[in-house]
């Protein structure tokens, strides 16, 4: 039998040869134990960056101003309108004025022509003086209707010429009764904002003692 010449022996693996063993990394060696990450530190109140007080305080001063310019809005809306309603009233009224004065004229017409008929003696003319004076009546309503109202000053009352207009006058020995209404001849007439018509009125005048 021949001899087995033995197999060489295998040289020892470099050593450079070997597979590096990696180094642990240093977070993980911040691990813990159950195997989470750890949480980071929280940071100190003032080293976020954001001031929370400054920006509400400037929330708060815009709502400020907003209120401000929303009030003085509401304030200039509330004026035009105003201003449009009284404008509107006054074109309205211009566009009146015209039949207000025909319907015045109408009732001064049927008055005279009631105070013409009284002395009228026939059997009839007590109807004509009651139809007279409901026309009268009548168109008086409509007047007022449109914001018109007669007024007459009382007997004593003082003439005022910014509503009174002197039609005659009559004579008295008082001087205290010098400038007194003591009759009105025509009744006037005004509106809300002016007078359509000065009351015709007669006044005493003082002439001297006697």
């Amino acid at each position: 039998m021949g001899s087995v010449e033995p197999e060489p022996a295998s040289s020892p693996q470099s050593t450079s040869d070997t597979p590096d063993t990696p180094e642990p990394d240093a977070a993980m060696e911040e691990v813990s134990d159950d195997g989470t990450p750890p949480m980071p530190d929280a940071a100190e109140p003032g080293q976020t960056g954001i001031d929370i007080g400054s920006i509400l305080q400037d929330i708060n001063t815009e709502l400020v101003g907003l209120h401000t310019q929303s009030r003085f809005l509401n304030e200039v809306i509330d004026k035009l309108h105003t201003e449009n309603e009284r404008l509107r009233r006054n074109e309205s009224q211009k566009l009146l004025e015209p039949m207000i004065r025909d319907l015045i004229k109408l009732v001064d017409d049927w008055r005279s022509r009631g105070s013409a008929m009284r002395d009228v003696t026939e059997a009839d003319s007590a109807d004509l003086v009651r139809l007279c004076g409901e026309i009268v009546e009548d168109v008086t309503m409509v007047l007022d209707r449109q914001g018109v109202a007669e007024f007459a000053p009382p007997h004593g009352n003082a003439f005022d010429r910014h509503v009174h207009r002197a039609a005659g006058t009559r004579p008295t020995q008082d001087s205290a009764l010098d400038g007194v209404v003591c009759e009105v001849r025509r009744p006037g007439y005004r509106s809300t904002d002016k007078t359509l018509r000065f009351a015709e009125v007669t006044v005493l005048k003082f002439t001297g003692e006697s």
